[in-house]
């Protein structure tokens, strides 16, 4: 495996990638991280074949402009075969993915020997104790270039476990955070135990107006702040080991950003992803020449899905090698099935395009596409083609050609017997929450999940929860939901749950003092929602019966119309016993 510098010199790329089969080709780059300029962008084969693996950085001790420095070693003689010569360096990857392609292509021993050439920063520090590595380690090219965008943190972070085989898992995070009174307050991300129930899921319940969606958008913001070793008040108490953050809220009154389009000194715009009602849309202006807002709309949850549906297609060719990497077409097929039954899931093409356009190999072309009525609520039916995206065809299909004929406005369609099937509108945007996390999700992810409930009748709410689990055990990622939804915190342990109460004091996270997993929905709600103290209506009618009648006249005259509970209920109010 070899590891060269190329550079600005196209006919020695041309070269290389002709001449080997294993080879990874360092380009040319001129973005500046605070004055430093140490960012290669990679054109890398592997088995012949061209791989994705994407950019490295690389410090030269004493260097600001690290293309500069090897330029001028190639003026003098130098070929470009790495090591570098005669200098101290350390190199950290744009993510943990440059070595994750490596090792399942070629295998461990291989992606070792690449951080050797390259000097990797966690194999040298964290592996080996080079001194002269940590040395750079400590220096502000280090903290203010290399260690500068999220996923080069977290490959700094855990590179080394990598290397050794080890298991890389999120642990337990504490996040300080601003309550609406302005006061400071911590709460405790419970993912790493020892007791055997899972801990992949931590909900946060209490009423309306206690900051549970405030607490998200704060940990949102911290996240996607550039330079993270320059902390404030508010944030994660140590580096959180994530590899990015996924944002699901369907409320049409939550202000996440939207995405990293407006950061312009960001370069790992991948770090955060969104979800809801909320995206950019074009809109033209007084010049003519269009400018993009972010506006409200119905139909972003089906044209995200359309293309999150393609995104695993995407991900699936790319990323199969990775043994870590989940196949995401077949996780989405496993995970929708329970809750509905179809054959295969597809998307909408442009119907005057060459079907052929949309395929690598005749194999298969029995069943290359089809065309028939589609329609829903929002779209009249129309004789459409539609294009399965299915797990047994992931290398038969052409994503670049799909993603420009798509017409993602009209979502994702699922089929049974060759027809598209109707679905309420909340399996529809269930079906939307699982492809679109799929398409967004990498190992190591943290979810950030709004008030799922919205829109998700109780059966729905179980299913949910069921496919989350699946989704973050596959990826060996976690979630914080925040909800109302009982059922939801039946299903997860009581240290992952916290109870939100607003006291006169201020804000309160308390966790339950029985155990919620598996426990009973209304000593819950009793417990979160202090529904006991609050009178309910059918009490208010029971009380008003009880003043014209006794509680035996008013049971018998219920007859067959009242259970046991109630038979005890009315006795009780009748003594002042309830």
């Amino acid at each position: 495996m070899k590891v060269v510098y190329a550079g600005q010199d196209n006919k020695k790329r041309k070269a290389l990638i002709a001449e080997c089969q294993d080879v990874i080709v360092l380009l040319y780059n001129n973005w500046d991280d605070y004055t430093y300029k140490t960012t290669f962008p990679t054109d890398c084969r592997l088995n012949g074949n061209g791989v994705e693996i994407g950019a490295v950085q690389i410090l030269i001790e004493g260097q600001k402009t690290s293309f500069a420095y090897l330029d001028d070693l190639v003026a003098r003689g130098w070929d470009g075969v790495f090591p570098i010569p005669s200098c101290n360096y350390v190199s950290v990857p744009a993510g943990l993915t440059f070595y994750e392609q490596i090792d399942g292509h070629l295998g461990l021993e291989t992606a070792i020997k690449v951080a050797q050439l390259l000097h990797d920063a966690s194999f040298l520090s964290k592996i080996e104790g080079n001194a002269d590595a940590l040395r750079l380690l400590n220096s502000e090219g280090f903290r203010k270039s290399l260690q500068r965008e999220r996923g080069a943190i977290k490959a700094y972070l855990d590179g080394w476990k990598l290397f050794g085989r080890r298991d890389i898992t999120i642990g337990n995070q504490t996040f300080t955070f601003c309550t609406w009174s302005g006061e400071l307050a911590s709460i405790d991300l419970r993912y790493d135990s020892p007791s055997p129930l899972p801990h992949d899921i931590n909900v946060l319940i209490g009423p309306n107006g206690v900051g549970k969606s405030q607490l998200l958008l704060q940990i949102v913001k911290n996240w996607l702040q550039l330079g993270p070793e320059v902390q404030g008040s508010i944030g994660f108490a140590e580096r959180p080991n994530l590899s990015q953050v996924v944002v699901v809220s369907y409320s049409p009154f939550e202000l996440f950003p939207v995405d990293t389009s407006e950061d312009k000194e960001r370069k790992d715009r991948d770090v955060y992803r969104y979800f809801g009602f909320r995206g950019r849309m074009k809109d033209l202006t007084d010049s003519k020449r269009g400018s993009e807002r972010v506006t409200l709309s119905r139909e972003f949850p089906k044209t995200n899905a359309a293309r999150s549906l393609l995104g695993c297609l995407d991900d699936d060719q790319k990323f199969g090698a990775i043994k870590e990497w989940s196949k995401k077409l077949a996780t989405m097929e496993r995970v929708l099935k329970r809750a509905f039954e179809f054959d295969r899931a597809a998307v909408v093409v442009d119907s005057d395009v060459d079907v052929n356009t949309f395929f690598t190999t005749q194999d298969g072309l029995d069943e290359p596409h089809q065309q028939g009525e589609l329609g829903d609520e929002d779209e009249h039916s129309a004789n459409q083609r539609y294009v399965p995206i299915a797990s047994d065809r992931v290398q038969q299909l052409k994503v670049a050609a799909l993603s420009k004929h798509l017409r993602d406005r009209l979502g994702v369609v699922f089929l049974k017997d060759g027809k598209p099937i109707h679905l309420s509108s909340g399996q529809r945007l269930f079906s939307y929450i699982v492809i679109n996390i799929l398409g967004a999700i990498r190992r190591n992810s943290l979810l950030l999940i709004d008030e799922p409930e919205l829109f998700l009748h109780p059966t729905l709410e179980i299913a949910f929860i069921r496919m989350l689990k699946a989704i973050l055990a596959s990826y060996g990622s976690k979630a914080v939901v925040a909800t109302h939804s009982l059922v939801a915190v039946r299903e997860i342990p009581r240290d992952c749950v916290h109870v939100f109460e607003q006291t006169e004091e201020g804000l309160r996270i308390k966790t339950p003092p029985f155990e919620t997993f598996g426990g009973d929905v209304q000593r819950i709600s009793s417990y979160v929602f202090g529904d006991k103290s609050l009178p309910k209506p059918y009490e208010d009618w029971i009380g008003e019966q009880l003043e014209e009648c006794s509680a035996e006249q008013l049971i018998s005259a219920l007859g067959k119309d009242i259970n046991e509970e109630l038979i005890i209920q009315i006795r009780a109010m009748e003594s002042g016993k309830w």
